[in-house]
C-alpha cells in the first residue's frame, strides 16, 4: 500500500537496469547508476504541520509550512508540481505545496481518488462526478459515471479505469473525452491493474482473466488449481503475483504467455500483496494483517517476516528499498536484505506515510562515484536514460511510442547479445551528467546507459 515526467515515465513501467542477472519481471539486478535518493512524509492524522525525512536514517530535512485539517488518507505525490494530496476526514481533496505551504481544495464530497501515471489526479464524488488536476489545472468531466466506484486506476492518456459497486459488477474505462468501454466483472471479485493500467487482471473462483480495458483484445483466462485470493502485478507488468485461498504460497504468471513461471513458498496462505517500486521485493501478509513476508523476487526467496499491521500506507518498500513500517507506537525504517533495524520515529505509528524519490531543494543526493565519472570524462558513446528492458519487442515498441507521443525522446535500442533485451530509453544526451539531470525529474529511481561508440 503511485509531476507529469516523473509519474508518468516511472508508472508507465519500472526503471530497470542494464547487465547483470536477470529478475523475475526482466530486470537487471546490477544498476550502473547511482542508487536513488529517497524520503519518507509524514502527515499526522490530527493536523498540523507535515514531515519530511530522509531515509534510511529517517532525518528530519523539513518541516511543512502550512497546516493541515484532518486527514483521513493520502493519495499521492507529483513531484513535478511538489504537491502531496490528501483526503480529509471531511471528505475533501486537497493539494498541498510541499515547498510552499499553500493548501488548495481540489474537490469536495470526494468518495475515491487516485493518481494516475501521467501526473493526473483524479477525484470522484458522491455525485460521481470525476475532477482531474494536472500541472495545477483543475477540470470536470462533462460527464458522470455511470456507477458508484468501488476501486479507481489511473492509465495512460488520462484515461481512469473504474471497478464499480452496485448490482452489476463491471470495469469501466472512462476519458473526458471518449465514450466508455465497460466489461462485466464477478462480484466481490480482487482487481489489479497494470502501473499504466494497460492490463487488468480479475482473480474468480477458479483462476485469473486478464482484461485489456480498451477491448482491443480478447480477455485470457488463465486457470489455477487453488482459488486466487488476492493479484497484484510486478513494476513493469511482466508478470503477476496471486496469492491463493489454501495453498501457503505465491504463483507467479507471465502476462505475455500466460503460463504460470513459479511458485514462491511461503509460511501461510496470503491475503495481501504490495509489490516495490523496482521489482526485487514483495510484501505478502496473512489474512490477520498483522505481519509482511519479505519476498526477494531476484532469488525467488522468503527472506523474512515483520511484525507490523497492514494499513493503506505502510508497510511499503521506497524506492532505496528502505522498508518503513509500524511497530507497536513507532514508525521503523528495516533493511529488508538483513532484516536490520536502521532507524524509528518514536510517535510515528499513529500517523501516515508516504514513501519516494521526491526531495526537499538542496538535499544531498547520492553520487555515482569514481567509475561514473571517469566514464563521463571519458565520452564513452550515447548516453540514455534507460525505463526499461524486455525480451518481448512488441511490449518495448509499444511503450516507447506511448512515451513519443507524449513529447518525450524515446526509443528502443536493440539488445546486443542473446541474453540482452529490448531496451526503452530516453536520449542519447552528450553527456552523463545531462542524462542524470533528466532521469532526477523523473521522480523515482532511474539508471544510466552508455552505449557503445556504434549505438
Amino acid at each position: 500500500m503511485r509531476n507529469s515526467l516523473s509519474c508518468f515515465l516511472f508508472t508507465l513501467f519500472t526503471v530497470l537496469g542494464c547487465g547483470g542477472p536477470r529478475r523475475p519481471d526482466g530486470a537487471s539486478s546490477q544498476p550502473v547508476a547511482s542508487p536513488p535518493a529517497a524520503t519518507a512524509i509524514r502527515v499526522r492524522q490530527t493536523g498540523g504541520a507535515w514531515q519530511v525525512y530522509r531515509l534510511p536514517e529517517l532525518a528530519p530535512v523539513q518541516s511543512g509550512a502550512g497546516r493541515l485539517p484532518r486527514i483521513d488518507r493520502l493519495i499521492g505525490l507529483d513531484q513535478e508540481t511538489d504537491q502531496l494530496f490528501a483526503l480529509t476526514l471531511r471528505d475533501e481533496l486537497l493539494a498541498v505545496d510541499l515547498l510552499g505551504g499553500r493548501i488548495d481544495t481540489v474537490a469536495t464530497q470526494v468518495t475515491v481518488a487516485v493518481l494516475g501515471p501521467d501526473g493526473t489526479l483524479y477525484a470522484v464524488d458522491r455525485a460521481h462526478r470525476v475532477t482531474t488536476l494536472k500541472r495545477r489545472v483543475r477540470r470536470v468531466w462533462p460527464d458522470t459515471l455511470p456507477a458508484a466506484p468501488r476501486e479507481l486506476f489511473g492509465a495512460a492518456d488520462q484515461r481512469l479505469l473504474v471497478v464499480a459497486r452496485g448490482g452489476d459488477g463491471r470495469l469501466v474505462t472512462a476519458s473526458a473525452d471518449q465514450p466508455p468501454v465497460t466489461h462485466p466483472l464477478p462480484l466481490a471479485s480482487d482487481v489489479t491493474a497494470t502501473l499504466w493500467g494497460d492490463v487488468v487482471a480479475v482473480a474468480v473462483d477458479s483462476g485469473v482473466t486478464l482484461l485489456d480495458p480498451l477491448a482491443r483484445r480478447s480477455p485470457v483466462f488463465v486457470r489455477l488449481r487453488d482459488h486466487p485470493r488476492a493479484v497484484a502485478f510486478s513494476p513493469a507488468g511482466h508478470r503477476l503475483y496471486v496469492a491463493r485461498r489454501t495453498a501457503a504460497g505465491l504463483t507467479v504468471i507471465d502476462r505475455f504467455t500466460h503460463d504460470e513461471l513459479d511458485r514462491l513458498t511461503l509460511p501461510a496462505p496470503a491475503a495481501l500483496l504490495r509489490p516495490d517500486p523496482l521489482g526485487r521485493w514483495l510484501l505478502a501478509g496473512p489474512a490477520s494483517a498483522d505481519s509482511a513476508w519479505i519476498v526477494d523476487l531476484t532469488s525467488r526467496t522468503l527472506r523474512g517476516l515483520v511484525a507490523t499491521p497492514w494499513g493503506a500506507d505502510l508497510p511499503a518498500i521506497a524506492p532505496d528499498g528502505t522498508l518503513l513500517a509500524r511497530q507497536g507506537e513507532d514508525a521503523v525504517a528495516i533493511d529488508p536484505d538483513a532484516l536490520a533495524e536502521r532507524a524509528r520515529v518514536p510517535g510515528g505509528a499513529a500517523d501516515l506515510w508516504l514513501v519516494s524519490s521526491w526531495r526537499p531543494r538542496g538535499m544531498a543526493v547520492p553520487t555515482a562515484g569514481a567509475p561514473a565519472a571517469a566514464a563521463e570524462a571519458a565520452g564513452e558513446g550515447p548516453v540514455y536514460v534507460q525505463v526499461s528492458v524486455s525480451q518481448n519487442r512488441e511490449w518495448s515498441t509499444e511503450n516507447a511510442q506511448q512515451l513519443a507521443r507524449a513529447g518525450l525522446p524515446a526509443r528502443v535500442l536493440a539488445p546486443r547479445s542473446l541474453e540482452d533485451g529490448y531496451r526503452v530509453v530516453l536520449g542519447p544526451y552528450p553527456t552523463r551528467a545531462e542524462a542524470e539531470a533528466i532521469g532526477r525529474k523523473l521522480g523515482r529511481p532511474f539508471w544510466i546507459f552508455q552505449a557503445g561508440g556504434s549505438q
